[in-house]
């Protein structure tokens, strides 16, 4: 049977993240444009370039995109490196500056992930997602000095541009919709905080030391972060990607069972099975490294709305953008009519939440 685009793109995409892995298709210039467009939409090229690098060196130029994609491709590999050395310098200046206030933080996501990388380069970076101590009176009272109208929501403030990066100060790491298992989050993100803000790394090229969540507590936190981004924006390969180099570096039968349970309580196995399908049949991922059972039902409905919506859902058409605030609201709705059949328990408290996050900037602003 002749392979897709799609499975071509997902067989590179597993050579480019794997050194055991294989790649022995042949693909046609057209192809290779398609396999770009999704890699640009997906926010991997520069792990696609990654790939391109092996790929000259094993099989030769024989095996490659045509000379004017490279040359494109190799420009976008630049630009990512660049921006990432950008990055993590405005990483650690963010928290040294909230560290000369007294205050402890935790670099969250993005440049962290980075770490788990063979090539941490190669990552493309977004924001900075910091957490900074104190809980969010005490961390929006010493933002409002610098910042007085800042954009906030239940979990973060915006606070400025460092070297033109966007920045949120997280004094919760992340949230649910449904409220008693957005309790049990809260609760067990204050029971873990101690260890995040200790566990201390050193950014590439010597751009400095920050803290960075600990492998235990990412499996818990980026689930929560896939999930709301299932839930309100849309999901990209990338974020799963980042899943896949945190499973794949393992962890012990007793944490395992321990996380199955947290899961559990928290209304995170079912989104959890889902992801688990995506590893492993598209990204081939290792059974044994596998969190928990994976999911096939759940799994191509989350595959489906990856490649459909692209790096945050930016690319899905089927979401009109922007409007005023009833139609956002009517989008909502239907959104979460949507997702009913596969996640229901937070569409089902989707509304109550959004009412909750309303009176709850109101007392905060």
């Amino acid at each position: 049977m002749e392979k897709t685009t799609s499975d071509k793109f997902f067989q590179l995409l597993r050579y480019s993240i794997d050194n055991s892995a294989e790649c022995s298709v042949n693909i046609s210039p057209e192809e290779w444009n398609e396999i770009y467009e999704i890699a640009q939409q997906q926010s991997l090229l520069g792990i696609f370039f990654y790939g391109l690098q092996k790929l000259q060196r094993q099989y030769g130029k024989g095996m490659m995109p045509p000379k004017k994609l490279f040359v494109k491709w190799y420009a976008s590999y630049e630009q990512i490196i660049e921006s990432n050395e950008k990055t993590n310098k405005a990483a650690v200046r963010m928290s040294d500056f909230f560290r000369r206030h007294g205050f402890r933080t935790c670099i969250l996501k993005g440049q962290g992930n980075a770490l788990y990388y063979p090539n941490p380069n190669v990552r493309t970076s977004g924001d900075i997602d910091i957490w900074v101590e104190g809980g969010a009176k005490q961390v929006l009272r010493f933002v409002r000095r610098f910042v007085p109208k800042a954009s906030i929501c239940y979990h973060h403030v915006q606070f400025k541009h460092v070297h033109g990066i966007d920045t949120e100060v997280h004094y919760r790491p992340a949230f649910m919709n449904n409220l008693v298992h957005n309790y049990r989050l809260q609760k067990w993100f204050m029971e873990q905080a101690e260890a995040q803000f200790q566990h201390e790394a050193q950014l590439p090229n010597l751009s400095g030391v920050v803290c960075v969540p600990t492998d235990s507590f990412n499996r818990i936190f980026q689930m929560v972060h896939i999930y709301n981004h299932i839930m309100h924006e849309g999901i990209g390969l990338r974020q799963i990607v980042d899943y896949y180099y945190l499973l794949e570096r393992g962890l012990s039968e007793e944490y395992r069972e321990r996380e199955i349970m947290l899961l559990k309580r928290l209304g995170l196995y079912d989104v959890a099975s889902a992801v688990m399908f995506v590893l492993h049949e598209r990204l081939g991922l290792s059974m044994s490294c596998l969190l928990v059972p994976l999911n096939k039902r759940l799994g191509h409905f989350l595959l489906n709305e990856i490649m459909v919506g692209g790096n945050f859902g930016q690319f899905d058409t089927r979401v009109k953008h922007g409007g005023s605030q009833w139609a956002r609201n009517i989008r909502r709705f239907k959104r979460d009519w949507q997702l009913m059949q596969f996640f229901p328990s937070e569409c089902l408290w989707e509304p109550v939440f959004r009412c909750f996050n309303f009176l709850w900037r109101v007392v905060h602003r």
